[in-house]
């Protein structure tokens, strides 16, 4: 069974178009890819911006993410992790304090695409032939979970940036189930 999803494919699902969405709607969270870090010192194209971000993309802390990219996270089960970011207050701390930086938790988006009977598909079963037939996933898909795990001293904390209907229902009759 894989314990990650290839390069390739996480590019293809989500292309730079997917991060330029999602980055306009965080808000407590940016990207940590210089094309959206950087995004308001630079005064660059949306082209350039793009050519940036592929760039960046290729570097060791991308690499070394996707060679482990299924992470297990309760309640939610199999994520897919797809990026670095950071808490929008941290970004002083990253651009002008690099000795602060290792004191920061890791944050990473985490996503998970639901299929018509409401199973993960990004998830350790999933043969590579399946995942190859995913076309780009798109912002508004209502089978897309999107949030962001930061690991933390304690345990990884997990803030939902957007949750199928029949998860989130599925989620909170659990809870109340156990009380």
């Amino acid at each position: 069974m894989p314990n990650h999803i290839q390069t390739e494919h996480i590019d293809r699902m989500f292309p730079f178009e997917f991060y330029e969405e999602l980055s306009e709607h965080l808000n407590a969270f940016t990207l940590l890819n210089p094309a959206f870090f950087l995004r308001k010192k630079l005064d660059a194209t949306p082209d350039q911006r793009k050519a940036l971000f592929d760039e960046s993309r290729d570097n060791k802390q991308v690499i070394a993410l996707n060679q482990n990219n299924l992470i297990q996270v309760e309640p939610f089960g199999e994520l897919l992790t797809l990026e670095m970011c950071c808490a929008a207050q941290e970004q002083d701390v990253i651009l002008k304090e690099p000795e602060k930086r290792g004191q920061l938790p890791i944050s990473i988006i985490v996503a998970q695409l639901y299929d018509s009977t409401g199973a993960p598909v990004f998830a350790s079963d999933v043969v590579d032939e399946s995942i190859e037939q995913i076309p780009e996933v798109l912002w508004d898909d209502p089978n897309l979970f999107l949030g962001i795990v930061s690991f933390t001293e304690e345990e990884p904390r997990v803030a939902v940036i957007k949750i199928p209907e029949h998860v989130e229902k599925q989620l909170f009759e659990s809870v109340q189930d156990e009380n």
